[in-house]
């Protein structure tokens, strides 16, 4: 635990002004995005149902997928096992209820059972709203293999310091250094991808990344590598200074934008008036804060 402070005088929690997300939008630039157009890797896709053909692969990455099949009398809900498996897609029925229209259901095999997944959406309504359709807890092997067919071999600058190991395991990491891609693997139920890479430094590591078609769009490839080297847009910080970015650290004195690199955009924003001055202070979720006086810092916690 690290505590530093700069003695101040407050004149009182009713004086505190909250800045709004829209304030913070202004303040601070997001973390980990990519100025410009994107790149081609933001938007790999590969074709969605129903062009889907026979004897796609999807993989399996979550127990919780025997709560999205159908019962069936050939196995048991409560203890089918298929975290890690391969299905196959089979094809697709339609089937109403009462008067209803008639709905998609998909159907999956592991050359054992077959599974059904019932997506409450017509053919034509999947057609006409360009829904890209998919089943909860699994994910595509097909987008896995695009994406490994265009990552695989090539060297990036990681903007993202949350890494994680083979077990999934989360290990320190470090921001806007060079590493090269090994791999492209199914991700877990949030996050349908985990990139595999070796650091400049021989770390190997992993970073869960979503894709387009995810309903979690926070981690696209933009938002966690970079083509270019990200510290040629920051001449004017020192190699010190840099260090300490790079390492997700801060000291004092250093200005706003430095600490946002480092450390990401805050959750909030709040300014409090002291007798010396306006105070501005950054809140974290992990329960970090820093304080800012005259736009350098004069005072965090971690």
């Amino acid at each position: 635990m690290m505590f530093i402070l700069v003695s101040s005088c407050f004149t009182g929690i009713e004086n505190t002004k909250k800045i709004t997300e829209k304030d913070v939008a202004k303040v601070v630039l997001s973390q980990g995005t990519s100025s410009g157009a994107e790149t081609q890797y933001n938007k790999v896709s590969v074709d969605s149902f129903p062009a889907w053909e026979k004897g796609r692969r999807f993989f399996v990455v979550d127990k919780n997928i025997s709560r999205v099949f159908t019962p069936s009398v050939n196995y048991d809900l409560d203890t089918l096992q298929l975290t890690g498996k391969v299905l196959r897609y089979l094809g697709y029925e339609e089937s109403s209820v009462l008067d209803n229209e008639p709905k998609v259901n998909l159907i999956f095999s592991d050359g054992i059972n077959e599974y059904y997944y019932a997506s409450g959406k017509t053919v034509e309504e999947i057609k006409r709203k360009k829904l890209m359709l998919s089943v909860p807890f699994m994910v595509d092997l097909a987008l896995v293999d695009e994406y490994k067919r265009q990552l695989v071999g090539k060297e990036f600058y990681i903007r993202t310091s949350i890494w994680y190991n083979a077990n999934g395991e989360m290990i320190p990491g470090r921001k806007f250094i060079n590493v090269k891609i090994k791999d492209v693997l199914p991700g877990d139920k949030v996050f349908p991808l985990s990139v595999s890479f070796v650091s400049s430094d021989g770390t190997a590591a992993n970073v869960y990344m979503s894709t387009k078609q995810s309903s979690v769009q926070n981690r696209l490839f933009d938002n966690l590598f970079s083509e270019k080297d990200i510290r040629q847009n920051y001449s004017s910080i020192s190699d010190e200074t840099w260090t300490n970015i790079v390492n997700g650290n801060v000291a004092i004195d250093m200005t706003k934008e430095e600490c946002r690199l480092a450390l990401g955009t805050p959750n909030n924003i709040q300014e409090r008036p002291t007798y010396d001055g306006l105070q501005e202070y950054w809140f974290y979720s992990d329960g970090m804060y820093l304080v800012f006086f005259d736009g350098l810092l004069k005072q965090y916690r971690k």
